[in-house]
């Protein structure tokens, strides 16, 4: 790994490399780092003798230390860096960075991108009396394209009359590799007197008005270049995060880490994911600097927005604005345009090695000309920048709800901060900045998760088709299908009416017949038992007068009325009138028999 390249390697903002400690610019090569027991961090190569910075470890210590890295597996994603109390390890997982953290809410996701079949890429660069070098940024960006002819470019070039401009020196370098100024019209210029700036948010804005109807955008800074096949490189690294809403961004490596023939050879990226440390609340926070993510195979989500360095779809920048209130703000453009992004739905991703294919001119050169020094020679107009420079701080304490002093300019603040998607708490949550007290700001090195939006609405309508909560999704499909099917949904009802008013119906006729034909069969029987019992009784009518007979016979005996004779005759009599009884009682159930049919009882005994 080049020098600049260790894993924990942390470059404060446009420092040279030259002045970074000792310990991170050495020269380490798909080391394993670990963590000791005694107080310092050894790194190891597969070679033991080539470890440096190695003091004596107990036999235990070595066994502690050796047992923890066989824990962790070797080749996972993980940032390490040197902090005054040792070292700081995040071992990461990209592949679950899109899934939120609360249980309630793990099944939701950001919206998938959409990458049309061709498209266009918007190049942005403000660029102040740097003409040599931003030419030199356009000709790798035309020159090492897959599809050049797809590519735009919009320049703020800041200059004074005597400097260099940036298509002249385009135009150069151009000219001797395809003998003209090939891709010229593909470039557009909005020339302004260097003498009249107000820093980079100013002419940022004005960067942005020049974007076109290009699907992607990239900006850049001045002096920057790229690798061969960088544009469909960043766009397949973007599409690899999963999210419509994605900005590539971070501090590019330095030209120093490009490898031979153009190539990115290192396991390692670069990653934004720590802020200074504010010695109050009412400090601005921005990035420390470069954090290098190792074995980084995929886009890693961050807190964090590096302006060198920024790569989204279009719309991104045609939503929110830079805002142009803020002449001479430097330190403090980054949170400020972190929180417009965020708020409005946006995520960051730091690029993997895959898709590391920008890189900057990080060296320092003593006579490079800065938008600060357009007011240092006149003392009068250096006091009025300190002001407007302070009101610009002012502003973005109030848009973070931070405490400030003075005067603050509210201009247009609906125009740039109207992003109600998620809230300013909720940033700084994420950010790791707290607005009361500073002991409770947090690095953001460890594994973040995506935050769901609290009002999806903005994007929803932004991407239409796409609900964040899957029950609108759901509710609103069913409401456009009933809306498309309701004339069928009446003629199936109709339908249904009819089968079953015609199913009652003839339900109901049968039933009808069956009671006819049982009330039939009753009346039948009725009258079957009306014409037996008359029988019947003739029948116990002429018994009867048999009776009757006898009796008269009886009184007839007149001359026989001792006690023996009645005596004889008694008996006889009894048991004649009993056998006529039973024979009229058996006679009588042989025809309920016949009549009926068989009975209940009879019937279960079969």
């Amino acid at each position: 790994m080049a020098a600049g390249g260790l894993p924990g390697a942390r470059m404060s903002a446009r420092r040279p490399v030259d002045q970074w400690p000792r310990h991170d610019r050495a020269v380490i090569r798909d080391w394993t780092v670990v963590r000791c027991t005694c107080e310092s961090t050894k790194y190891f190569n597969a070679d033991p003798s080539q470890a440096f910075e190695q003091p004596t470890m107990r036999a235990s210590s070595a066994a502690l230390v050796w047992l923890a890295a066989a824990a962790e597996p070797f080749n996972a994603p993980n940032i390490h860096y040197n902090t005054d109390h040792g070292i700081v390890r995040h071992v990461l997982d990209p592949a679950s960075q899109n899934t939120p953290l609360h249980f309630n809410q793990r099944h939701l996701r950001p919206p998938p991108p959409r990458i049309p079949p061709e498209f266009d890429i918007f190049i942005g660069i403000s660029a102040y009396r740097d003409g040599i070098r931003c030419g030199f940024t356009l000709f790798t960006a035309f020159s090492r394209a897959t599809h050049p002819d797809r590519v735009h470019v919009g320049v703020v070039d800041q200059v004074l009359p005597t400097d260099p401009t940036c298509m002249d020196e385009y135009c150069k370098l151009a000219t001797v590799q395809w003998g003209e100024c090939k891709h010229k019209d593909q470039i557009t210029i909005d020339a302004r007197d260097a003498g009249q700036s107000q820093g980079p948010t100013i002419a940022r804005h004005a960067q942005q008005h020049l974007i076109r109807d290009e699907e992607f955008c990239l900006q850049l800074d001045a002096h920057s270049q790229v690798l061969p096949d960088w544009d469909t490189k960043l766009v397949a690294e973007w599409g690899r995060t999963a999210n419509e809403m994605a900005v590539l961004t971070t501090y590019p490596p330095g030209y120093h880490m490009i490898g031979p023939n153009l190539t990115y050879p290192h396991l390692s990226a670069s990653h934004l994911c720590d802020h200074t440390a504010r010695s109050g609340p009412d400090i601005v926070p921005f990035a420390t600097g470069i954090v290098y993510v190792e074995y980084s195979e995929r886009p890693q989500l961050s807190a964090f927005f590096g302006a060198g360095l920024s790569f989204s779809k279009c719309h991104a920048e045609r939503r929110v604005p830079v805002d142009n209130q803020t002449p001479w703000l430097f330190f403090g453009e980054e949170s400020l345009r972190s929180y417009a992004l965020w708020s409005n739905g946006y995520d960051f991703y730091s690029p993997s090695r895959h898709g590391s294919v920008v890189f900057h001119n990080w060296t320092s050169d003593p006579k490079k000309a800065r938008f600060a020094d357009t007011a240092q020679d006149d003392e009068v107009a250096d006091r009025r920048r300190r002001q407007e420079e302070e009101k610009s701080r002012n502003r973005v304490r109030a848009v973070l709800k931070l405490p400030f002093h003075g005067d603050v300019d509210t201009t247009n603040f609906h125009v740039f901060y109207r992003g109600t998607v998620r809230s300013v708490d909720a940033f700084l949550d994420f950010h790791g900045v707290s607005n009361a007290n500073v002991s409770l700001d947090q690095e953001r090195c460890h594994q973040l998760h995506w935050v769901p939006y609290a009002q999806p609405d903005d994007v929803e309508k932004l991407l239409p088709g796409w609900y964040m909560h899957q029950l609108m999704d759901n509710t609103s499909a069913a409401s456009n299908e009933v809306d498309d099917t309701s004339h069928a949904i009446d003629v199936l009802k109709d339908q249904v009416k009819q089968s079953l008013t015609d199913a009652f119906k003839g339900q109901l006729d049968a039933i009808a017949r069956s009671g006819h034909n049982i009330t039939s069969r009753i009346e039948m029987l009725a009258l079957e038992d009306a014409d037996q019992k008359h029988v019947w009784l003739d029948q116990l009518q002429e018994k009867l007068r048999i009776v009757q007979s006898l009796e008269i016979q009886l009184e007839k005996f007149n001359d026989r009325t001792t006690l023996e004779s009645f005596s004889e005759i008694m008996p006889a009599l009894v048991v004649l009138v009993a056998l006529a009884l039973v024979a009229l009682a058996n006679r009588w159930r042989r025809a309920l028999h016949s009549c009926r049919g068989p009975t209940k009882d009879n019937t279960n005994g079969m």
